[in-house]
Protein backbone atom coordinates (compact mmCIF):
# COMPACT_ATOMS: atom_id res chain seq x y z
CA UNK A 1 0.00 0.00 0.00
CA UNK A 2 3.01 2.27 0.54
CA UNK A 3 3.60 2.45 -3.24
CA UNK A 4 0.00 3.49 -3.87
CA UNK A 5 0.26 6.21 -1.20
CA UNK A 6 3.40 7.52 -2.88
CA UNK A 7 1.74 7.48 -6.30
CA UNK A 8 -1.30 9.31 -4.94
CA UNK A 9 0.88 11.91 -3.22
CA UNK A 10 2.98 12.54 -6.34
CA UNK A 11 -0.08 12.79 -8.57
CA UNK A 12 -1.74 15.16 -6.11
CA UNK A 13 1.36 17.40 -6.00
CA UNK A 14 1.54 17.49 -9.80
CA UNK A 15 -2.13 18.49 -9.95
CA UNK A 16 -1.57 21.30 -7.44
CA UNK A 17 1.55 22.59 -9.18
CA UNK A 18 0.00 22.59 -12.67
CA UNK A 19 -3.34 24.09 -11.60
CA UNK A 20 -2.64 27.72 -12.51
CA UNK A 21 -1.27 26.80 -15.93
CA UNK A 22 -4.22 24.47 -16.59
CA UNK A 23 -6.75 27.17 -15.72
CA UNK A 24 -4.88 29.71 -17.87
CA UNK A 25 -4.85 27.28 -20.84
CA UNK A 26 -8.51 26.40 -20.30
CA UNK A 27 -9.53 30.06 -20.36
CA UNK A 28 -7.27 30.87 -23.32
CA UNK A 29 -8.90 28.07 -25.39
CA UNK A 30 -12.45 28.71 -24.11
CA UNK A 31 -12.55 25.26 -22.59
CA UNK A 32 -11.39 23.35 -25.67
CA UNK A 33 -7.91 22.26 -24.45
CA UNK A 34 -9.17 19.20 -22.47
CA UNK A 35 -10.81 17.88 -25.64
CA UNK A 36 -7.30 16.97 -26.85
CA UNK A 37 -7.37 14.24 -24.18
CA UNK A 38 -11.02 13.34 -24.92
CA UNK A 39 -12.07 14.95 -21.65
CA UNK A 40 -14.50 17.69 -20.70
CA UNK A 41 -13.49 20.05 -17.93
CA UNK A 42 -14.75 23.11 -16.12
CA UNK A 43 -13.29 25.78 -13.90
CA UNK A 44 -15.03 25.83 -10.52
CA UNK A 45 -14.85 28.79 -8.16
CA UNK A 46 -16.01 28.12 -4.62
CA UNK A 47 -16.02 30.23 -1.47
CA UNK A 48 -13.32 29.19 0.99
CA UNK A 49 -14.98 27.63 4.02
CA UNK A 50 -12.58 29.32 6.46
CA UNK A 51 -11.22 32.31 4.55
CA UNK A 52 -14.39 33.32 2.69
CA UNK A 53 -12.16 34.04 -0.32
CA UNK A 54 -12.72 32.71 -3.85
CA UNK A 55 -10.95 29.39 -4.53
CA UNK A 56 -10.62 28.15 -8.11
CA UNK A 57 -9.87 24.68 -9.48
CA UNK A 58 -10.22 22.87 -12.78
CA UNK A 59 -12.16 19.59 -12.75
CA UNK A 60 -13.29 16.99 -15.20
CA UNK A 61 -17.07 16.83 -15.47
CA UNK A 62 -19.68 14.39 -16.64
CA UNK A 63 -22.91 15.82 -18.13
CA UNK A 64 -26.17 14.64 -16.59
CA UNK A 65 -29.06 16.29 -18.38
CA UNK A 66 -28.81 20.01 -17.65
CA UNK A 67 -26.52 19.36 -14.66
CA UNK A 68 -22.85 18.47 -14.34
CA UNK A 69 -21.35 15.76 -12.15
CA UNK A 70 -17.87 16.21 -10.65
CA UNK A 71 -15.89 13.65 -8.67
CA UNK A 72 -14.17 14.53 -5.37
CA UNK A 73 -11.38 12.00 -5.94
CA UNK A 74 -8.44 14.12 -4.76
CA UNK A 75 -6.07 11.70 -6.56
CA UNK A 76 -7.15 8.96 -4.14
CA UNK A 77 -5.72 10.83 -1.15
CA UNK A 78 -7.16 9.92 2.28
CA UNK A 79 -8.80 13.35 2.63
CA UNK A 80 -11.49 15.08 0.61
CA UNK A 81 -10.38 17.86 -1.73
CA UNK A 82 -10.71 21.43 -0.44
CA UNK A 83 -13.17 22.38 -3.18
CA UNK A 84 -15.56 19.66 -1.96
CA UNK A 85 -15.32 20.85 1.66
CA UNK A 86 -15.90 24.41 0.46
CA UNK A 87 -19.05 23.33 -1.39
CA UNK A 88 -20.30 21.51 1.70
CA UNK A 89 -19.98 24.79 3.65
CA UNK A 90 -21.18 27.09 0.82
CA UNK A 91 -23.07 25.18 -1.91
CA UNK A 92 -23.40 28.14 -4.29
CA UNK A 93 -20.51 28.37 -6.75
CA UNK A 94 -19.52 29.62 -10.17
CA UNK A 95 -18.38 27.54 -13.15
CA UNK A 96 -16.75 28.36 -16.42
CA UNK A 97 -17.68 25.62 -18.83
CA UNK A 98 -16.73 25.60 -22.51
CA UNK A 99 -16.80 29.38 -22.82
CA UNK A 100 -19.84 30.04 -20.62
CA UNK A 101 -20.05 31.58 -17.14
CA UNK A 102 -22.71 29.95 -14.95
CA UNK A 103 -23.78 30.13 -11.30
CA UNK A 104 -24.58 26.73 -9.83
CA UNK A 105 -25.72 25.06 -6.64
CA UNK A 106 -23.89 21.93 -5.48
CA UNK A 107 -25.71 18.82 -4.26
CA UNK A 108 -23.87 15.71 -3.13
CA UNK A 109 -25.25 12.54 -4.67
CA UNK A 110 -26.56 9.98 -2.23
CA UNK A 111 -24.48 6.77 -1.98
CA UNK A 112 -27.05 4.97 -4.17
CA UNK A 113 -27.01 7.75 -6.79
CA UNK A 114 -23.21 7.82 -6.77
CA UNK A 115 -23.06 4.04 -7.19
CA UNK A 116 -25.40 4.36 -10.19
CA UNK A 117 -23.17 7.03 -11.79
CA UNK A 118 -19.78 5.33 -11.24
CA UNK A 119 -20.03 3.00 -14.28
CA UNK A 120 -20.61 6.04 -16.51
CA UNK A 121 -17.68 7.89 -14.93
CA UNK A 122 -15.42 4.88 -15.43
CA UNK A 123 -16.58 4.38 -19.03
CA UNK A 124 -15.56 7.95 -19.90
CA UNK A 125 -12.54 8.19 -17.57
CA UNK A 126 -11.24 4.75 -16.55
CA UNK A 127 -8.38 6.40 -14.60
CA UNK A 128 -10.83 7.08 -11.76
CA UNK A 129 -10.80 3.35 -10.88
CA UNK A 130 -7.32 3.71 -9.38
CA UNK A 131 -8.54 6.39 -6.97
CA UNK A 132 -11.06 4.08 -5.35
CA UNK A 133 -8.27 1.52 -4.87
CA UNK A 134 -5.95 4.06 -3.21
CA UNK A 135 -8.26 5.18 -0.44
CA UNK A 136 -10.67 3.77 2.10
CA UNK A 137 -12.88 6.88 2.06
CA UNK A 138 -16.01 6.99 -0.03
CA UNK A 139 -15.32 9.26 -3.00
CA UNK A 140 -18.23 11.72 -3.28
CA UNK A 141 -19.89 12.69 -6.52
CA UNK A 142 -21.36 16.19 -6.66
CA UNK A 143 -24.09 17.46 -8.94
CA UNK A 144 -23.76 21.08 -10.08
CA UNK A 145 -27.38 22.11 -10.61
CA UNK A 146 -28.35 24.78 -13.11
CA UNK A 147 -25.22 24.43 -15.17
CA UNK A 148 -26.64 23.84 -18.64
CA UNK A 149 -30.19 25.17 -18.40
Amino acid sequence: MHTENLKASLEHQMDIRSLRFGIWLYRKTHGRAPHLWHRRALVLTTTGRRSGRPRTVMLQFFPDGSDLIVVAANSGMPTHPAWYLNLKAHPWAHVEVEGRQIDVRAEELSPAEADAHWPRVLEIAPDYAKYTQRTTRRIPLVRLVGALE
